[in-house]
């Protein structure tokens, strides 16, 4: 980022350094996932600390190189998003995700758009489970398509088109695996419903939400979210 340039970017997490600073993880709209130390920004002459806080659109600039630039300038662009209930929740297994998977600074273009809609549908949707599930599977899924690690659903390992009448097995490092038992592993009806976004009924979006953490699992090499915590 040049200096003194305001750019689009959201909180993922903050942590306090010292007595008046901050070390802000962020989601910038070019620069992926980041990071920058607010220096003050608890001080009288500089309260950012309401500012900087998840899910409130920003428009940020710092400098200096490095792991951790100088924030220079914090402006809120919009209103925050109202989260509430287990949207919140969503909202911080989003983030959380995001911490996990990406690496700093390392651009992935079309992470900011996917996350900025994502945030958006889960402040309109009912905080129903059935209402949030469907926006975090399809979040999940570009996520793992900017990191290079995307899910084939409409074939199997053969490349046969899937049939949303037969059950598969899904490995990570292979992809969807027939079953010639009818029982276990995953309708194809679910790996269909996942590719389209359009999951129906409680047992599909069950399934969808076993195949993704197995999945996610995978990549996050056994390290447990905190964010999972919070749904129990």
């Amino acid at each position: 980022m040049q200096e003194h340039t305001l750019q689009p970017a959201y909180v993922l997490h903050v942590r306090r350094f010292r007595e008046t600073s901050l070390v802000v993880e962020l989601l910038g709209a070019s620069q992926g996932r980041c990071a920058a130390l607010a220096k003050g920004a608890l001080g009288s002459r500089r309260a950012w600390g309401n500012q900087l806080q998840p899910f409130t659109p920003l428009l940020l600039a710092w400098r200096g190189r490095g792991e951790l630039p100088l924030l220079t300038a914090c402006e809120t662009a919009a209103p925050a998003h109202r989260l509430n209930d287990r949207a919140l929740y969503c909202g911080l297994y989003v983030n959380e995700l995001i911490l996990r998977l990406c690496e700093r600074d390392d651009p992935h273009s079309g992470l900011f758009p996917t996350y900025v809609g994502c945030i958006d549908a889960l402040a309109s949707v009912s905080p129903e489970n059935a209402a949030l599930e469907p926006v975090l599977r399809a979040f999940e899924l570009d996520l793992l398509d900017e990191l290079g690690l995307g899910m084939q659903l409409r074939l199997d390992q053969d490349g046969e088109p899937i049939d949303p009448g037969r059950r598969y097995d899904y490995l990570p490092d292979q992809g969807a695996v027939l079953l010639r038992d009818a029982r276990g592993g995953f309708s194809g009806g679910t790996l269909l419903g996942l590719a389209d976004g359009g999951l129906e009924g409680p047992e599909q979006r069950r399934e969808a939400r076993t195949l993704m953490r197995r999945v996610l699992d995978v990549h996050l090499g056994g390290r447990a979210l905190k964010s999972r915590e919070l749904f129990q």
